[in-house]
């Protein structure tokens, strides 16, 4: 007998009947060794290099936290992936990731970017994510919140993920109250008169401070403007800082700090040493979002752990609480190499489940069904708290070609009222009218 046997240039040729085994072991054989190598490929050792802040790290890894959910790192003993992280503060950050995507290629994989840094000269520069979402989709993508993925589409493209929400809050060491006899506040004017009295000097020479805020960036002093009612820019990019409210916000920033209730060294005040003050209780009261909470409350850190609480941020409006908001997204740089593999990475944390187990370790839930997961509602204290903040919040400086310099700007010359450098009045002016020009510019 012949068989015929066709091979992939359509040819075939005839063999006897007793070749085709032979030939079928080969075969099969051939199929086996590609089948082999193609298993080894996909457990080929890689390594994914992350840059972030710290917290988002943190909230992916759960860092030191007693309680941490490794979230990324199981998904890379799962992937064969070893995963280099580079934490930087946000300034560095940006200026880190703008450099990379203006080379012909770069190692860094994935990367977070700050709502305001989401502008069309940068989104053109990122990897649009609607092929590789279309080829597998991120779970339930519409429930995460709308107004976030709005503002992370640029000119109809997806080109980042919203990971992180930052809401500020109001928070506050409960034992230092009770030990000084002070009521927890629920108006601006109570909290004003609450930081000044728990501003003291313990008898071993410990400073406390009434209010700590890291004004070396603009979002807590922003926040803290927010409660008399002052607008820097608004969202139809119409600038106020030159308002009633303003002044009369910077005005009594700076005779907190010329009484000492905020540290003198406010204007250099970083992220880290405002979580060691507040765990160490040399500050009662700091402007920060309600997701540190996790972190000042760490049995392995905190020397109050379950002490320190997280309030909305009162104002003397009833009813009505202040909340700047900033968010933060995941990225994939557009010269970068292993675009599929951080995607991956990013539809696992974004997944509903993920989100969850992130809030856990202090992270901003951008999912608000994720408030009403019970192991949230058990561990997180401050939820219920939190979305009375996000019913009021509003975006700290919104996204605009300007908006870095503009942030600039305004440290600038909050810095220069809140040390004395000038009045408030003036500050506000000057703010006013460089604001002005820069945002003319923009358009």
């Amino acid at each position: 007998m012949i068989a015929t046997i066709v091979y992939e240039n359509d040819r075939s040729i005839q063999e006897p009947e007793y070749g085709r085994i032979p030939m079928l072991k080969r075969i099969l054989a051939t199929a086996m060794l590609v089948a082999m190598a193609g298993t080894a490929m996909a457990q080929e050792p890689r390594t994914l290099t992350i840059i972030s802040h710290n917290v988002h790290k943190t909230a992916a890894t759960g860092g030191d936290l007693a309680t941490a959910q490794n979230i990324a790192g199981e998904w890379a003993e799962r992937n064969n992936v070893t995963l280099n992280w580079v934490t930087l503060d946000i300034g560095p950050l940006h200026d880190r990731l703008l450099r990379e995507m203006s080379l012909g290629e770069t190692s860094v994989d994935l990367a977070v970017v700050l709502n305001t840094r989401v502008v069309p000269s940068v989104a053109r520069l990122l990897e649009p994510l609607d092929d590789l979402m279309a080829a597998n989709p991120i779970e339930d993508l519409e429930g995460i919140s709308k107004g976030l993925l709005d503002a992370t589409a640029i000119d109809g493209k997806r080109v980042a993920i919203p990971y992180r929400h930052a809401t500020n809050a109001m928070l506050y060491n409960k034992a230092i109250l009770d030990e000084r006899g002070i009521a927890v506040p629920t108006s601006l004017d109570e909290l004003l008169a609450a930081a000044r009295a728990a501003t003291h000097v313990r008898e071993d020479g410990t400073r406390v401070h009434g209010l700590i805020i890291t004004a070396e960036t603009h979002v807590t002093p922003l926040q803290f403007l927010s409660a008399f009612g002052a607008t820097y820019i608004a969202p139809d990019l119409s600038v106020h800082a030159n308002s009633p409210e303003m002044i009369a916000g910077l005005t009594e920033l700076a005779k907190l700090h010329q009484e000492g209730v905020i540290p003198p060294n406010a204007t250099t005040y970083s992220l880290d040493e405002l979580i060691a003050t507040m765990r160490e209780g040399r500050g009662v009261f700091a402007i920060n979002p309600f997701a540190r909470y996790t972190a000042l409350n760490d049995p392995a850190a905190s020397l109050y752990p379950g002490q320190i609480n997280a309030i909305p941020y009162p104002t003397n409006v009833a009813g009505k609480s202040a909340a700047n908001t900033e968010f933060w997204s995941w990225a994939i740089p557009g010269n970068s190499t292993q675009k599929e593999l951080a995607y991956d990475l990013i539809r696992e944390l974004s997944s509903k489940e993920a989100t969850v187990r992130a809030a856990l370790n202090g992270n901003g839930p951008v999912r608000p069904a994720a408030y009403d997961d019970p192991r949230i509602i058990e561990k997180l204290p401050y939820a219920a708290a939190e979305a009375v903040g996000l019913r009021d919040a509003s975006i700290a400086i919104p996204a605009f070609d300007g908006a870095v310099e503009a942030t600039a700007l305004f440290i600038e010359e909050m810095h220069g009222a809140l040390l004395g450098l000038k009045t408030p009045e003036q500050a506000a002016a000057d703010l006013q009218t460089r604001t002005e020009a820069l945002v003319a510019k923009s358009k």
